[in-house]
Formats: structure tokens, sequence, C-alpha cells
């Protein structure tokens, strides 16, 4: 799978978040364009340990869900639960403004490429990962969301 470690990919995923503005409008959901981009900080920010997050995984979310919600599942469905720490009135990071959730996120896709492999972080799903497999998730979460703001 083509994820961000790949040059050409995160070059596209920059432009895509470019398109957005701070009045960026959900096709659904309930996030603001500021919620959902601290909600993908969030998700870089546990993937490196910047952010504390219980490994709540088992067998079946290891072993099954990982692999098929990041590699058989052709989009993920509106709606789906997430973890706390992810979700900004709960346990997640309270949303700056638009500009500094959008810097912010545009600098940690290059600090999540240049991070050692050996210094990643489970996931509170899906549990340890290794460097390409967060990458894997990660391209597709973005992904998600960038079709939730339509670009």
């Amino acid at each position: 799978m083509e994820n961000i470690l790949n040059e050409a990919v995160k070059v596209q995923f920059v432009h895509r978040l470019e398109q957005l503005n701070e009045n960026s409008n959900r096709q659904w959901g309930v996030m603001t364009v500021n919620e959902m981009l601290s909600h993908l900080n969030d998700a870089i920010r546990i993937s490196m340990g910047m952010k504390p997050a219980v490994d709540q995984s088992n067998f079946f979310t290891r072993k099954i869900m990982f692999p098929v919600a990041v590699y058989i599942m052709p989009f993920w469905p509106k709606g789906n639960p997430t973890a706390p720490e992810m979700i900004a009135s709960k346990e997640g990071s309270t949303p700056k403004d638009f500009y500094t959730e959008l810097s912010f996120l545009l600098k940690m896709l290059d600090v999540f490429a240049e991070r050692e492999p050996n210094k990643f972080h489970p996931h509170p799903m899906f549990g340890p990962l290794t460097k390409t497999q967060w990458a894997d998730l990660l391209t597709k979460h973005i992904h998600h969301h960038l079709k939730q703001f339509g670009v």
C-alpha cells in the first residue's frame, strides 16, 4: 500500500490539505474543520508517544480488525467510533485556530516520516504497530477526513 512515507503520496496529501480553509464545511459527521485537523494531529501524536493513549487492543482488533480496516475495506464507513484520546470533547486536544492546526499537521507529517522505526507507540485499538503499519493507517485516516471535507 502506498502511504505517507512515500514522498509523492505525502505531497498529494499536502496539496489536498492546502485546499481546506477555516470555512470548509463537512459533508458528514459533527467535527468542524479545526476539530478534524486537531483529531488528525492527535492520531500522529499518539503514534509517536507525544500523547498518551491506553492500549485496549485484543487479538480480534490486532489480527482481524486492523488488516480488514486498513488493507481490505476500500473506504471507511461514516461515523465509525474512535478512541477517546482523539475526540476533542473527551480526551482529545482542544483545537486551536485553523492555521495553527493545519501548520502543525503539515509539520507532523515530516516529523513522522523522519521518526526512527523503533520509536512508535501502540494504537489504542490496534495495539503495537510498525512504522509502516502506522503510515498505512494514517494514510487511510487522513484520506477519510479529507473526503469528509470534500478535498
